[in-house]
């Protein structure tokens, strides 16, 4: 099972021009911004994968690892090259965004028996990894475009543009998983031209969309509200969630990942969503590139307010929740 999330999260904020090296954390429990020295970063595309400090790295040359913030462990993944269905002929100059979610089951500073698995660009699939294989592991579904994906006892639930969940199933003998769709889509009009997260949270699996995470006609882009449903694996049902109680949800281009016990920590506020820019589309057609679309969104009442007041913005590798 996913440990328990221990503190609210620091933002990472974004590479700046001219101190690469340096990198500033907002900590919110303290309203100060620490600065530390990652030339690993560098020219990075960072992801958070679900473990505190742990964040998934991609690069233009198509080199991908893992890397632990405050040990500095890196794990060296394979290349791009064996993801199946890249091309880099037409990937040029967009590597870093192609894989857009990684996961890991378990912290591999702990364990060597873990998981990990990406939302890869096109074919917009699941692939998977363990320690040692040399390549990962394309899984097959039919016309699966997946928005999110979260680790649960033994499992990586999936959700895609369609609002079907899935489940792979590690729990059995085998490497492969078993695939199984456990909610045959909740409906169109509830998540069309909508961004989708999942996550588990007090044994329960949470699907979350987010209004106006995608480009307009005219360019621009910006959250108008959120939904939380709650599904129920047994049932293949589902229901929509209006209050979150003590519980904090932190989304974006990292893991999807859920504070439980919210007004215990300092900084934090419950039946919230904390949410960074996740509009990917956006970061190279835009002279400052992603970063503007962050906030803290009230379940109860739609209000927005911000969580950090300055600017960050970068075409790559915009700010993203770190736990610690």
């Amino acid at each position: 099972m996913r440990e328990e999330v221990p503190a609210v999260p620091w933002l990472m904020l974004a590479e700046k021009e001219g101190n690469e090296e340096s990198r500033e954390f907002f900590d919110m429990s303290k309203d100060v911004t620490r600065i530390m020295s990652f030339p690993e970063l560098v020219e990075k595309r960072c992801l958070g994968v679900g473990f505190p400090g742990w964040i998934f790295m991609a690069d233009e040359q198509r080199k991908m690892n893992l890397f632990h913030l405050f040990s500095r462990s890196v794990i060296n993944l394979p290349d791009m090259d064996m993801l199946e269905g890249f091309d880099y002929e037409w990937e040029r100059g967009f590597c870093r965004y192609y894989v857009e979610k990684a996961v890991i089951s378990s912290n591999p500073l702990t364990t060597s028996d873990y998981v990990l698995a990406l939302i890869q660009g096109y074919p917009r699939c699941f692939a998977f990894w363990r320690p040692g294989q040399k390549s990962f592991t394309n899984v097959e579904t039919p016309r699966r475009a997946y928005s999110d994906i979260t680790w649960y006892d033994g499992q990586f639930c999936g959700v895609d543009f369609m609002g079907n969940i899935i489940i792979f199933d590690f729990r059995g003998p085998e490497e492969y998983p078993t695939v199984a769709t456990v909610v045959k889509g909740i409906p169109p009009s509830l998540t069309s031209g909508t961004q989708l997260y999942m996550v588990h949270s007090l044994r329960e699996l949470l699907v979350i969309t987010r209004d106006g995470a995608f480009l307009d006609d005219d360019g621009s882009y910006g959250v108008e509200e959120f939904h939380v449903y709650k599904i129920d694996v047994n049932r293949e049902s589902y229901e929509e969630v209006v209050d979150l109680g003590n519980r904090a949800l932190f989304l974006g281009s990292s893991a999807t990942l859920a504070v439980e016990k919210a007004s215990q920590i300092e900084g934090c506020k419950g039946n919230c969503i904390y949410f960074t820019d996740d509009c990917w589309q956006s970061y190279f057609n835009i002279e400052r590139g992603g970063g503007k679309d962050m906030g803290i969104y009230n379940l109860l009442d739609g209000i927005i307010e911000p969580h950090y007041t300055g600017e960050s913005y970068h075409k790559f590798s915009p700010p993203l929740w770190i736990f610690k």
